[in-house]
């Protein structure tokens, strides 16, 4: 779109910033997905502490109004970096699953605008945000054992392009079923790398989307990647021949890429 540029901020592992500006009218608008991950140890990377506290003063400046979190685990989603975050600045919005919602409100009972959205609801959830509309719908949490996850798929609209942040949904049928429904054409996938890695779901991605571009997110830790399952991933893409575009691997914490 004439006059707009948009840019997808990696904050660490599953995390982005998506920031619209226009340039014509010197406006901003910006929204963050999983951006607080603290889980020390594990085999994801946490956000870094010199981005989170880059996090927290745009939050506490106005100049990231709106969270959404795509599920309860640490690797998305730490309560007490929210809760600072809420301290900053109350009227912080907060869009995520219940589970999520509890945890925050155990820390901060006052906190005004928290949003959840509840594991049996089967419509499309969508909101009107500044610069953008944000729709999401509930799904299944990729890998059996966490199956009685909720986690949300966010579909955005910004900048004249559609983007799909799916959070850690099971690749199947569904998801790409339900996202097609909302707009076949996807100019950005941002979310895990198995979603580009697993053969099955780059099938069904070929049948149901039309696909732009990819920002593979949410990588192992090069010291914990005892499977390589980082570099099985980019070959499987190079290599697949089906048409589907080979993504930009997020592992450089901190890039900023424009969409």
């Amino acid at each position: 779109m004439m006059g707009m540029k948009m840019t997808a901020w990696h904050t660490g592992n599953a995390g982005v910033v998506i920031q619209v500006l226009n340039i014509e009218e010197k406006g901003c608008a910006a929204i963050g997905f999983d951006v607080f991950a603290r889980q020390p140890g594990g085999l994801y990377p946490d956000t870094p502490e010199a981005i989170r506290q880059e996090l927290l003063r745009d939050i506490r400046e106005k100049k990231l109004g709106t969270l959404v979190f795509t599920h309860e685990h640490a690797d998305h989603f730490c309560p007490e970096d929210v809760a600072e975050a809420l301290k900053m600045n109350p009227d912080l919005r907060i869009i995520s699953t219940e589970e999520t919602i509890r945890r925050i409100r155990a820390l901060e009972p006052e906190a005004g605008r928290l949003t959840a959205v509840a594991a049996s609801e089967q419509k499309y959830r969508v909101m009107t945000l500044p610069g953008m509309r944000l729709t999401l719908f509930n799904s299944i949490h990729m890998g059996d054992w966490f199956a009685d996850i909720q986690n949300l798929v966010c579909l955005l609209e910004a900048g004249g392009k559609h983007l799909m942040l799916p959070g850690d949904a099971r690749p199947e049928k569904f998801l790409y079923e339900r996202t097609a429904v909302w707009s076949k054409k996807i100019d950005w996938l941002i979310g895990p790398f198995p979603l580009m890695g697993l053969p099955s779901s780059r099938r069904l991605i070929t049948r149901y989307l039309e696909l732009g571009d990819v920002l593979a997110i949410h990588l192992p830790r090069p010291d914990k990647d005892t499977e390589s399952w980082r570099k099985n991933a980019q070959h499987i893409c190079e290599t697949a021949g089906d048409g589907l575009p080979v993504p930009v691997f997020g592992d450089g914490t901190g890039k900023r890429y424009e969409l």
